[in-house]
This record gives C-alpha cells, structure tokens and sequence, in this order.
C-alpha cells in the first residue's frame, strides 16, 4: 500500500532520541520523510524520566499505574496503553490527535499501545485505518525475564507475560505489515501467521558527522591512555550484561588508571548497584561514567576510545549499540547475545567474542594491551550495511510503503 501520512503511537517521546528505542523511531521518521511521507509521533510517556524540550505536543505524561500493575516494577508501557485507551481525557486527547492527523495508517511501536490503537480503528470506521506494527522485540519473553531478574512473583511474571503475548496476538493478526529487526524475529511473526507481509530493517548507525570536534574533556579524564567505551540505556539487560560481565568482583583486570568509559543512562544502574559499590574505591579509579552526553561530545569519545565494550544481559531484539560499535571498525569486545543480528560480523577484524566473566575480562585487559586494530578496505566496505541509509534501502521498505 501507498502512504502519504502515518501516526505513530509509542510509550516515549522521540524529540531528542537518546536511547536505542528513540534512535529507531527517528531513524524511521527520518526514512519515511526521505520517501515523501510525513510521520507523526504521539506517546504516553514517564514523566519522571521525560520531560520539558524533550516532549511533543501529541505526547501525554502517564498518571497513577492502573490497578491490576500497582506494585509491579518494569509495567509502564503495559500502563501507557491502558491509560491511553481507558481513562477518558487521554482517550480524547488521542482521538483528536487522529482528527487533526488525518493519517493514511496507524504505526505501533511495540505492542503496547494496542488498546489505544483497536479503539482509534474502531472509531475511524470506514476509513479502514491500516496497521503497521514496528517491533523492536518479542516482547512477551523478554518481559517476562526482566521481571524475575526483578524478583517478582513467578505468578505474576506468567501474567505479565500471557497478556502482552495476547496483545502481540492481536496486533499480528489485525497488522497490514510488520517492520521487524532481524531474521529470527521475522520468523516468529511468520510462524504465528505465515501470511503476514514481515519486513526486517536491522538496527543501524547514523553516518559520522564530517567534522568531530576534540573532547577536552575525555582528554582531561583519560589523558594519552587507551581506553575502552561501554554506552548504553538503562534498560534491564543492558545493565546486568555490564554487571556480570565487567563489573561483578571489580574491575581489576584494568590497571588503576581511568580505561573505562561508561556512558549512557546505564551509568546509574552501574554506578549504584552493590557489585560496583563492593570495590566502589577501586572501580572509581577505573572507570569514568558519562551519564549525561551530547551527540557531539559521544562522537569525540567514539573517535578517541581505543575500543567498544557490548556486555548484554538475556533480552531479545538487537541492540542498537552493536551496529554503533561494529561501524567504528575499532577493538570490540561482545557477548554473544550483543551480537544477534549481527552473527556476520562475529569474526570480523577486530571482534572478540567471549560470554564468561573470565572470557570477557582477558579480552579486556588483552584489548588494552594491543595496539590500534587494523580494518581492511573489504571488511570497512562490508560494514556500510550497519549505517541506517543502507538498513533501509537494503529492505525494500520503500516498494512496499511509498508514493
């Protein structure tokens, strides 16, 4: 089908994108503006974690939990789209959203928003509304692990987990198309519907900027040292891959000077959590957090690290972060888990591959050791596939949506 204007619906604001969900959610507005159609963003968001500059005007902040997820940590896409769908005002306000849209189709980014968007479809009657769904996750499994990583009741975690498998039920059986982020992923929405048109669009990298401005700042810390960068959000599996991998028994494969950066909402959840609190003298010596980084000054760390650290706990999905640090064609330490999706560049130049605590650290400390990696002009050309441009036009999104 041919779109001119799409309406996404998601659990956070895509104004400033900082985490690897928002990064997507802009990679794809910026694909579909590129192809002549116009995509519009509207979410309940967490307003203790977003707020000022950083929202849009279709974005609503998330009230009281609903009842049946009072209690329950890590269910506040779960109460997005039941608030959006069930408290009155939020339901108008999403109502008028589509009246003043006027879209073409309706977008979910992940699962979540479901019971807004069955209601904004119903009311939209004969327009017949299409629905694409733009999965970053299975989220169903994922959610579940994340919640008994959490120590919740194994009860509660089996209904977490059955009814947003529902509602992913739902959404691939009511879908005009699925945008997904890898082959493993595609087959599974195949299996559940082996009709169902499924598209994969890896997660990618923007290009460099042409210039990098010189941190002074990374220099001030890290001096003529090597170091290595480890970047990620807050998300569950980001910060326990870190803490089991790197950070558990402290961080004494590194020599006492500052080798480590840690950037990203992850820095909290590492700094505060009791494995890096155990050695927090020595790890401190060590490790350099950035928690709150501009693009710009990310960039400069990027161009003066030594190498990139991808230590991901259980998740599903690909991280963002994979593609970042595969593109920088430096040292790249991984687990297994951080390079799904991106298995073809598990022997590249560079890439060392190790899933224990004793295996990932020696890597470490090797990487560190050695000199700068040396990357060929094959295997540099093989990596433009990671850059977002190349993500999209290498799946065939365009024939499928496009004017």
């Amino acid at each position: 089908m041919k779109y001119r204007r799409i309406l996404g619906l998601g659990t956070f604001p895509i104004v400033k994108p900082i985490h690897g969900g928002q990064r997507r959610v802009d990679a794809i507005r910026k694909f579909y503006e590129s192809v002549g159609i116009r995509y519009d963003h509207a979410c309940v968001y967490d307003a203790s974690v977003y707020r000022g500059d950083v929202v849009g005007g279709h974005d609503l902040p998330a009230r009281s939990a609903a009842p049946q997820y009072e209690s329950i940590p890590y269910v506040t896409d779960l109460t997005a789209g039941w608030q959006a769908a069930n408290d009155p005002p939020s339901l108008k306000h999403f109502q008028g959203v589509l009246e003043a849209i006027n879209p073409d189709a309706l977008q979910l980014e992940h699962p979540f928003m479901w019971p807004l968007a069955e209601r904004l479809l119903h009311s939209a009657g004969e327009r017949n509304l299409p629905l694409i769904y733009s999965s970053h996750n299975v989220e169903a499994p994922l959610k579940k692990s994340i919640l008994l990583g959490a120590g919740v009741a194994t009860d509660v975690c089996v209904r977490i987990h059955d009814e947003i498998e529902k509602i992913e039920r739902e959404v691939c059986a009511r879908a005009a198309l699925v945008i997904c982020v890898s082959k493993s992923d595609r087959e599974h929405y195949l299996n559940s519907r082996p009709e169902l048109d499924v598209i994969v669009v890896p997660n990618g990298v923007d290009r460099p900027p042409a210039q990098i401005s010189r941190d002074a700042d990374a220099r001030h810390v890290f001096g003529n040292n090597r170091f290595l960068l480890l970047v990620g959000s807050a998300y569950p599996p980001n910060i326990e891959g870190a803490r089991e991998l790197v950070i558990r028994d402290g961080v004494f494969h590194s020599p006492p000077i500052k080798t480590l950066a840690v950037c990203g909402g992850i820095s909290h959840g590492i700094h505060q959590h009791s494995d890096y609190q155990r050695f927090a003298a020595a790890n401190d010596t060590r490790v350099q957090f950035f928690p709150f980084i501009e693009d710009d000054d990310l960039w400069a760390l990027k161009a003066a690290a030594h190498g990139c650290v991808l230590a991901v706990g259980p998740s599903g999905g690909t991280s963002l972060k994979t593609a970042e640090a595969l593109a920088l064609g430096k040292w790249v330490v991984a687990n297994t888990t951080a390079l799904r999706g991106f298995e073809d560049f598990a022997d590249a130049e560079g890439v060392i591959k190790a899933d224990n605590r004793t295996e990932f650290r020696r890597a470490m400390a090797k990487v560190l050791r050695s000199d700068p990696v040396e990357i060929s002009a094959q295997s540099r050309k093989a990596r433009e596939v990671l850059f977002w441009d190349r993500c999209f036009s290498d799946s065939g999104l365009a024939q499928r949506i496009a004017l």
